[in-house]
């Protein structure tokens, strides 16, 4: 009777193919669930935005004007404006966001510049507010701060329009900026204020966050804007630039938003993402973009103001 035969195993070469080829898949596979990842984020991202953008709409019903960008101007800071009122665009928009006991208690502070410390807002500075979080941007949300409890930070910006915040001196100055969301209490623009059209007039964008490590970056900050403009935006500059960076008064550079910290002169705050290729853009009509690194300057420049009279671009 012949002995059965042994069974062949693998062989050292072959086992080494074998998992060679599973490398390779792996290695291929990797981009593409990153890319359907990404492209999951924005769009939950644009969602979020669109959701804000319906919400300064719903605002506008109701008190005939958009909020103004900040209540109180874009400077230097410090204790000279203990008495003035902080409160930013996206408090006003808080009932139509979902956060109904958040907005009354902004209503009910009234104008301080101690939001993070003043009752009743205090108890809801560290509160992360969805609508204005992007998961893309991995230092959001951020609650944390350098130096005592300043809280939430917004991922989402409103356009103050195309130039820097204010000029070359530290007072006040350029609160009549040309976006939708001026520094400026007493400029609150209407829908017909927005002539250059409200499909090509920029309302929302995004910025990318910077964990406050060695100091204070109050981009994004909306309990405590410190005048810096960092909870705006401006169109001067391309989304994501690499040639201009922001400048604010109290900042921490990163390579993805990279800042220079200003004491109260040439404020500027550009558009960011950590999206790929570019950043989401609410227009003043409601409706949600993907704007391009690459879009053609001038085109950009123009969105940003409500009543320029340039030339719509492709964007």
């Amino acid at each position: 009777m012949k002995p059965s035969p042994a069974a062949r195993g693998f062989t050292l070469i072959e086992l080494l193919v074998v998992i060679a080829i599973i490398a390779v898949l792996i290695g291929l596979l990797l981009p593409a669930v990153q890319k359907v990842r990404e492209a999951a984020a924005r769009a939950k991202c644009q969602n979020s935005m669109k959701q804000v953008a319906l919400a300064a709409h719903n605002y506008h019903d109701a008190a005939n004007a958009f909020p103004a960008g900040m209540n109180n101007a874009v400077g230097t800071d410090g204790a000279a404006y203990a008495g003035e009122d902080r409160r930013v665009w996206c408090h006003y928009l808080l009932p139509y966001l979902e956060q109904p006991a958040i907005g009354q208690a902004v209503l009910d502070v009234g104008a301080t510049n101690a939001l993070y410390a003043a009752a009743p807002t205090a108890a809801h500075v560290s509160t992360p507010i969805p609508f204005l979080t992007c998961t893309s941007d991995p230092a959001s949300p951020k609650t944390a701060t350098f130096a005592g409890n300043q809280g939430f930070h917004s991922n989402y910006v409103a356009c103050a329009g195309n130039t820097r915040f204010n000029g070359s001196s530290s007072t006040a100055a350029f609160q009549s900026l040309n976006g939708v969301f001026s520094p400026n209490p007493a400029l609150r623009v209407t829908l017909l204020g927005i002539t250059d059209g409200t499909s090509n007039t920029v309302l929302v964008s995004e910025i990318v966050l910077s964990p406050d490590a060695t100091g204070h970056d109050t981009r994004g900050r909306i309990w405590n804007n410190a005048r810096s403009g960092g909870v705006l935006f401006s169109t001067m500059a391309a989304p994501n630039s690499k040639t201009v960076n922001d400048r604010v008064n109290h900042c921490q550079s990163i390579p993805t938003a990279p800042c220079e910290a200003a004491s109260g002169t040439d404020l500027l705050v550009l558009a960011r993402s950590r999206h790929t290729g570019g950043v989401n853009a609410a227009m003043a009509d409601g409706s949600v973009r993907f704007v391009s690194d690459g879009v053609d300057p001038t085109a950009w420049l123009g969105a940003g103001s409500r009543a320029g009279g340039e030339v719509a671009g492709d964007f």
